[in-house]
């Protein structure tokens, strides 16, 4: 048993430290206190801190503590006096590791960071990756390597220098919280060996750190409990294996012989070497209790037990091999078939299945809902849109309306269904449990009383994985790689074959949107599909998902206006865009990181919203962390994106930009408004050109002008004394742009349904003013014969004004004056020649007259302010 001391009153997580010279050790517990001890007299100060303390370190003439404080607070040594705080985080710090002067600090909301403590200026470097609270940290400073073991079950070594990642292993067990996590994972490094040892459940693996793969591993048969740590003694020879369950092991490094075993009540929990004596170690309970452990004497005498199990891959292979030889010694016939044997087989072939061995598939992306928080989190976020949002505790569900005059929030019991994923639309609530394969949903506008909620579970060992709602639909993607479509009342209507696990989903309106793995890709790389699905119209298409090298998706969704963007966790933004063949184009827009980063900040992407010409995001700013906490409530911002271009903040890329943005997000109804605004652009595109002396540029842009925009730039140009470049677009542009724009009348005539015919025959003699204005006039037919009708009313205004001819007509739809057709008196069953009107008629079309006056006013003002416009440029 371990002779154990009291120190701490509150039992719970216990670190201990050494000082660099061996004086002092200090203890930090539960209880919120910091207990300072001399090695020698085991004499005790104690520095009250915070509420609780969960890990320390100790520098020279400072410690270090994490606190439930969220920041990292500094106190002197030893007095504990108080320091101001060198950083703060959204979560209480969860482990700490000095490495001389190297301060690397891990928080259980995602962060690993490192701090030089002889660096005034406190800069930081920030190692990311992580998607839960971390665990554990080590550092090989000669390698300049950082481990990390974190809840979300992976372990991660990084480069300190590049801050980079350079090998990732899912080893351990997830878990949500450091509480509720099976084992601590304090990893160590074999200095000699060059291996890194890891706790995975009960045994230990040691992995080589040229192609970080498992070179052996230590295992006790006796113990299926959980390791805790492993620690190496400072001399090499040795090292430490605590279990969960109070067992605690010193165990020969090379031949993995046990020295000592000891045990305890409560499971060692934090290991220190003294720096001064290398065969004495102090030990911290999770009772809040210390030990003092000496191995010196037990050096000499290993003893061994038959239950230790070594796994040494090609080593273990080895040594079979040597016992079979013994083996065969005593018979020579034997020993001849044997080597016999064995020069049977080439040394090639054996190091090929080395090879084959070591080769380990492609880690693919989980399936992940967008706008979804981490399912590590026990407080988190299944859902936010535009119409509310849903929040998972952990016992019950609340479903919270933006407008909440709109419907009030609703809470549901989570004790037993373990929802894990969710929508919310304007009509109905989905839920679904992964665990329990159960699926709910609420119809919280249906008008049948009666059909308020319905349920389902699934079936053939499906499990849930996500769940989204259209505007009548109901779609569930489930572990056997099918979509499930239903009604919101329940139908269940059809089921889509995926080619590969999924892993997103969205739907807007009638469209669902689903992306998917399609094939094994590269190292550390995805290879994802997608599938576009109009339900309505029953249509189909599907295509790859482009993706950057060495990334992984973050989010996917619809804009405001229906169109199909998603987000990788480089902060490239893309977009899925309809061409005219009716095919998705993958379009860059923006880096949504980039943009963070110039603010020193972090956006959790919510929506998009594309609408007249402009390009904006819905996002919650997270400052030093990756999710959003639930309390207090974020806030949501608007900011507007530019597009990914080069150079962006010159004038150029900017005029660019804003033209690209009106070619792309442009859903006015009004095209003149839009002609107008894409001419304005283009004319200043033309202008920077031409005062920048580019003048094939310059011409270029005119190519992407129509011909009324071309006539201002014709007219700039000979202002700006660019003769060349205003004969060019004169002779080779501009006869070209009214050519093409004629064909394309024609088509849109052509293509307009024809006129209606008459229901009745008749006789009526047009005059020759009459017949001029109708020559005119396509889209109108006139009867023609005797006019047989008593009761109807028929004339005509002898109008032979005829249309203008000016090329900014185009710009405003003009006024077709054969419509301004006053009405006459007629007599009845005779033949007549309308040759006048009335005097009220006369009134009639003379105000028809000034109504087309005024207009023919408005648009010569139009065409005055652009052709001043350009002048002005």
């Amino acid at each position: 048993m371990l002779s154990v001391v009291s120190a701490h009153s509150i039992a719970g997580l216990t670190d201990i430290c050494y000082t660099k010279d061996g004086s002092h050790f200090l203890t930090c517990g539960q209880d919120g206190d910091i207990h300072v001890f001399e090695t020698k007299s085991d004499q005790v100060e104690h520095i009250r801190c915070a509420d609780q303390c969960h890990c320390l370190a100790v520098h020279e003439y400072h410690v270090f503590v994490g606190t439930n404080r969220n920041e990292l607070e500094v106190r002197s040594f030893p007095h504990g006096d108080s320091l101001p705080s060198l950083v703060h985080f959204t979560q209480p710090v969860s482990a700490l590791c000095l490495s001389n002067s190297l301060l690397f600090i891990g928080t259980r909301d995602f962060k690993c960071v490192m701090m030089n403590l002889n660096d005034d200026s406190n800069k930081m470097k920030h190692f990311d990756g992580h998607q839960a609270p971390i665990l554990s940290l080590n550092v090989y400073e000669d390698k300049r390597w950082l481990a990390t073991s974190c809840c979300d079950g992976s372990i991660r070594i990084f480069n300190i220098d590049k801050q980079n990642l350079i090998k990732q292993l899912n080893l351990i067990q997830k878990s949500n919280d450091i509480e509720t996590a099976a084992s601590l994972v304090k990893l160590d490094w074999d200095k000699k060996d060059q291996m890194l040892a890891i706790p995975v459940k009960n045994t230990i693996q040691f992995f080589e750190t040229e192609k970080w793969t498992r070179k052996k591993t230590y295992e006790n048969d006796s113990i299926d409990e959980a390791i805790n740590l492993i620690r190496y003694s400072p001399c090499g020879t040795l090292f430490i294996v605590a279990y969960v369950n109070g067992q605690l092991a010193i165990i020969n490094r090379s031949t993995f012989d046990i020295y000592m075993n000891y045990s305890s009540k409560d499971a060692v929990c934090s290991l220190a070497w003294n720096p001064i004596e290398s065969t004495r170690f102090t030990c911290s309970t999770m009772a809040g209790e210390y030990a003092h452990v000496d191995v010196s004497e037990y050096l000499s005498k290993p003893t061994s037990t038959p239950s230790d199990k070594l796994d040494l891959g090609v080593e273990e292979e080895e040594e079979d091999e040597e016992e079979v030889v013994d083996e065969l010694e005593s018979n020579s016939n034997d020993v001849e078939m044997a080597t016999d044997d064995k020069e049977v087989i080439p040394k090639w072939f054996e190091r090929a299945s080395s090879m084959l061995t070591e080769t380990k598939p492609i880690e693919l992306q989980e399936s992940f809902q967008s706008t979804s928080t981490s399912k590590y989190l026990e407080s988190r976020f299944l859902l936010w849109n535009n119409i509310g949002a849903i929040t998972c505790y952990s016992e019950q569900i609340q479903i919270s309306f933006h407008d909440v005059s709109y419907h009030h929030s609703i809470t549901i019991d989570n004790k037993t269904d373990k929802y894990s994923v969710g929508d919310l639309s304007l009509s109905a609530i989905a839920l679904g449990s992964s665990q329990t394969g159960k699926l709910c949903c609420i119809l919280y506008q249906s008008w049948d009383s009666n059909m308020k909620e319905w349920t389902m579970n699934t079936e053939n060992n499906e499990k849930i994985e996500l769940v989204t709602l259209g505007g009548d639909f109901l779609a569930v993607a489930t572990s056997q790689r099918f979509i499930r479509l239903m009604s919101l009342s329940g139908i269940q209507q059809r089921i889509i074959r995926l080619r590969g696990p999924i892993v997103s989903m969205s739907s807007y309106q009638n469209h669902l949107w689903i992306i998917h793995h399609s094939t094994q890709g590269l190292p550390k790389e995805q290879a994802m599909s997608y599938v576009l699905l109009d339900i309505d119209n029953d249509h189909y298409s599907t295509g790859s998902l482009p993706l950057t090298p060495k990334t992984k998706l973050s989010w996917m969704g619809f804009s405001d206006s229906g169109k199909c963007y998603y987000l990788e966790k480089s902060g490239h933004l893309s977009m899925l865009r309809h061409n005219k063949g009716n095919q998705l184009e993958p379009l860059l827009i923006s880096n949504l990181k980039q943009e963070a980063e110039k603010n020193t900040t972090n956006y959790w992407l919510l929506g998009i919203s594309d609408f007249d010409g402009k390009f904006q995001v819905r996002v919650i700013e997270l400052r030093g962390q990756s999710f959003p906490d639930l309390v207090p409530w974020p806030l949501v911002s608007i900011i507007s994106l530019p597009l990914a271009l080069y150079q962006i903040d010159t004038e150029k890329s900017q005029l660019e930009s804003d033209y690209l943005k009106m070619k792309l997000f442009t859903h006015s109804t009004d095209e003149d408004d839009f002609c107008n605004n894409e001419r304005q652009c283009l004319i200043k595109m033309f202008a920077l050109s031409c005062k920048s002396n580019r003048e094939y540029r310059a011409f270029e842009i005119c190519q992407l002008m129509d011909s009324i925009a071309l006539q201002l730039a014709v007219k700039y140009a000979t202002k700006s004394g660019k003769i060349t470049l205003a004969q060019k677009i004169t002779d080779e542009l501009i006869e070209q742009k009214k050519e093409q724009e004629e064909k394309q009348k024609e088509i849109q005539r052509s293509s307009s349904p024809p006129p209606p015919l008459p229901l009745l025959s008749s006789s009526i003699t047009i005059s020759s003013s009459f017949e001029e204005v109708k020559s005119t006039r396509t889209k109108a037919a006139l009867p023609s014969g005797p006019f047989t009708n008593p009761f109807r009313k028929k004339a005509v205004v002898n109008d032979t004004t005829t249309p203008t001819n000016d090329e900014f007509s185009q710009w405003k739809p003009s006024i077709n004056k054969s419509r301004l057709v006053a009405t006459t008196k007629t007599t009845t069953q005779s033949e007549i020649h309308i040759e006048s009107t009335t005097e009220n008629e006369e009134m009639n079309s003379t105000n028809g007259k000034r109504k087309v006056d005024e207009s023919e006013d408005n648009g010569k003002n139009k065409r005055n302010r652009l052709q001043q416009f350009a002048c002005n440029q």
